[in-house]
């Protein structure tokens, strides 16, 4: 087991509490830093500090959010954090929009996404003992050695699987004319109709009959 330091680090006082080693008991003091600001960003050292299974909730609003290519608007839920007996097991249950192009005329829309985010979350780091948590499972998302926990990318994977797969800006949405591109939905355009070569063979039936 590796030890990564020999005593234990509290970041919310930016000191190292050594209690064996080469320093022989000193305290060693890092340069304070501010508590991230964003709710994707979060120090949960003091969550991983607590019991098994003590939770701790957070109410999430958020204006604007960017991740990565993923941009969501008035974002909004309940956060939780459940200690596990591994890490952090997180959820967030909440909506969100997303600006998204009509699947028929290409216009903007604002589509409201629901969120239903649990993910468990493992420390790279005991926060108690200082030494390696070593996983077997390479695609779970860990908690960095600072103790702050990035939920931007899991969260992404999320909003992508609960975007709808053909947005529409009205159900009655009329579309592109195929022919000249016009927007539809401000009426007829002027191009003549398309005939569906798949139709053709029942349109002569029922001219046959027609004329019988």
């Amino acid at each position: 087991m590796d030890n990564i330091c020999c005593g234990i680090i509290d970041l919310a006082s930016k000191v190292c509490n050594i209690t064996s080693g080469l320093l022989g008991g000193k305290r060693l003091k890092f340069p304070r830093e501010p508590r991230p600001r964003t709710l994707m960003r979060l120090n949960v050292l003091r969550e991983l500090q607590q019991p098994l299974g003590a939770t701790s909730t957070y109410d999430v609003a958020e204006s604007v959010l960017r991740l990565a290519d993923v941009r969501l608007e008035g974002l909004s839920g309940l956060l939780r954090l459940l200690r596990t007996d591994r890490g952090l097991l997180i959820s967030l249950a909440g909506s969100a929009l997303m600006r998204e192009e009509c699947a028929r005329c290409l216009k903007e829309v604002k589509c409201e996404v629901r969120i239903d985010f649990e993910e468990e979350y493992i420390p790279i780091i005991d926060p108690r003992t200082g030494a390696r948590v070593r996983v077997s499972d390479l695609d779970v998302f860990r908690i960095g050695p600072d103790f702050v926990m990035d939920l931007a990318e899991g969260l992404r994977q999320y909003v992508l699987m609960a975007e709808p797969a053909k947005p529409l800006c009205d159900s009655a949405c009329a579309g592109l004319c195929p022919t000249c591109g016009a927007d539809l939905n401000a009426g007829p355009c002027g191009c003549p109709p398309l005939n569906d070569e798949r139709w053709r063979t029942l349109a002569g039936l029922k001219n046959d009959r027609e004329g019988s």
